[in-house]
């Protein structure tokens, strides 16, 4: 169950108001006393009616943003507070248009957060029972993990020894892979294996040496392959030297055991796998 929630506004100035963990609810200086738009988003399924037959043909599916509601109910202390000041607090946090960041912390999975663009604020401010309805439209559905998984080892000559990854997210991750130059000969393939190859399998041809390491991102709108100097940080984009082929694919991690290599076919390197857990739903 949630135990947390914390809001971070795109605002320098805005003010800090931290509540007191032994406290109740009912007395805090700002209560949340709903949140709606948790669970997973609904997906948009496309089809195309079929010309002979009956039925329809898919043709794709996709997930749009997410609205997080938040009710939330000011208790004033008259000392510092009152309704007024926490009024221009929740503005600073939650004015229409402005970014803001969500964490959420539970009992029972790591602590994500999400943004999202606030759509709208609203109270009746004549109300004896005062609250606020504050919308929050997320272009990104899913939760992640603020803290990433790091994990690292020694490229391989062949499929074989593998790390074994569990993956305890409930959506597909992009993975960053940063690939180092260890000993002997440059190799003249990196290929990156999760899971079954005859499935999916994603390779390059490049190499790394003393003077230059590999490093590949998944992450969807963040995905390169590229080759990086260590000396003056000139970066080469490998893209075109990505070997296009049946099963060809970028690499992702999915919800479960995952087996995942780093093959070249020369000389030894070390990696680093990086990656951040993305729930669907809290």
């Amino acid at each position: 169950m949630l135990t947390e929630v914390k809001a971070y506004s795109s605002w320098q100035s805005a003010p800090i108001l931290l509540l007191d963990e032994n406290g109740r609810a009912e007395t805090d200086l700002i209560q949340i006393r709903n949140i709606e738009g948790l669970t997973p988003v609904k997906a948009s399924v496309n089809t195309s009616p079929l010309a002979s037959v009956d039925g329809a043909a898919f043709s794709s599916t996709s997930v749009l943003s997410r609205n997080i509601v938040l009710t939330v109910h000011p208790n004033p202390d008259w000392n510092t507070w009152t309704h007024e000041s926490l009024r221009r607090l929740l503005y600073a946090y939650f004015m229409p248009k402005s970014l803001t960041l969500l964490q959420f912390y539970s009992d029972d999975m790591p602590p994500v957060g999400i943004e999202g663009y606030v759509e709208d604020i609203s109270a009746n401010l004549f109300s004896d029972d005062l609250e606020y309805l504050v919308s929050i439209i997320c272009p990104d559905p899913y939760f992640t993990a603020l803290e990433p998984m790091i994990i690292s080892g020694q490229a391989i000559h062949e499929i074989g020894t593998f790390e074994t990854l569990q993956y305890n997210g409930s959506i597909e991750a992009g993975i960053h892979l940063k690939v180092t130059h260890t000993s002997g000969p440059s190799p003249m393939e990196i290929a990156i294996q999760i899971g079954d190859p005859v499935i999916t399998h994603f390779m390059v041809e490049t190499s790394v040496d003393s003077s230059h390491y590999f490093e590949l991102s998944s992450v969807p709108k963040q995905k390169y392959v590229r080759m990086v100097h260590l000396d003056n940080g000139i970066i080469t984009s490998l893209l075109s030297n990505v070997r296009i082929e049946q099963g060809s694919n970028w690499p992702f991690i999915q919800p479960g055991e995952n087996h995942f290599h780093v093959i070249t076919d020369d000389g030894e390197q070390d990696f680093v796998l990086t990656y951040y857990e993305r729930f669907g739903g809290l």
